[in-house]
C-alpha cells in the first residue's frame, strides 16, 4: 500500500507543478509528455507499440535533460545532477535482445525517468527543495 501512496503523491504533484507552468515561461509540451508517461504506464505495453513508445520516450527525455541540466549549472544541485547522470546512464543501458516483455518493462522505466525529469523541469525556484524529493 505505501508503493501506491508515493504514486498518488508524485501524480498529484505533478499535476500542481504542471498548473503552475505557463506555456509562455517554458517550451516542454507537458500535456504530451504526459500522455506519452501515462500510456506506458498504465499497463504494460503491447510489443507491437514498445519501439515507438521508446522512440517517444527517448526524444522526451533528451529535451527533458537539456532543461534539467541548464537548472543543475544555474543551482549548482548535486542532487539534480546525479539524476541528470543517472538518467544518461539508463538510457545507454537499452536491452537490445530478450523477450519483448524486456523491453516493455524497460519502456516502463525510462517512463518513470521522464515523469522525474519533467517534474525537476518545471519546478520553480522557490519549490525547487520540495520536487526535488519528491522526484527522487
Amino acid at each position: 500500500m505505501r508503493a501506491a501512496e508515493i504514486v498518488t503523491h508524485r501524480w498529484r504533484t505533478a499535476r500542481w507543478i504542471f498548473s503552475r507552468a505557463r506555456s509562455h515561461e517554458c517550451p516542454i509540451d507537458a500535456e504530451s509528455i504526459m500522455g506519452t508517461i501515462r500510456v506506458t504506464l498504465d499497463r504494460l505495453p503491447p510489443a507491437a507499440a514498445v519501439d515507438h513508445l521508446l522512440l517517444r520516450l527517448r526524444g522526451h527525455i533528451q529535451l527533458l535533460l537539456t532543461e534539467v541540466e541548464a537548472k543543475a549549472r544555474d543551482s549548482q544541485h548535486r542532487l539534480v545532477r546525479l539524476v541528470v547522470m543517472s538518467a544518461r546512464d539508463r538510457l545507454a543501458e537499452e536491452p537490445k535482445s530478450g523477450p519483448s516483455v524486456v523491453r516493455c518493462v524497460y519502456a516502463q522505466e525510462l517512463a518513470c525517468i521522464c515523469r522525474d525529469l519533467l517534474v525537476l523541469a518545471l519546478a520553480e525556484p522557490e519549490t525547487g527543495q520540495r520536487t526535488l524529493a519528491v522526484a527522487s
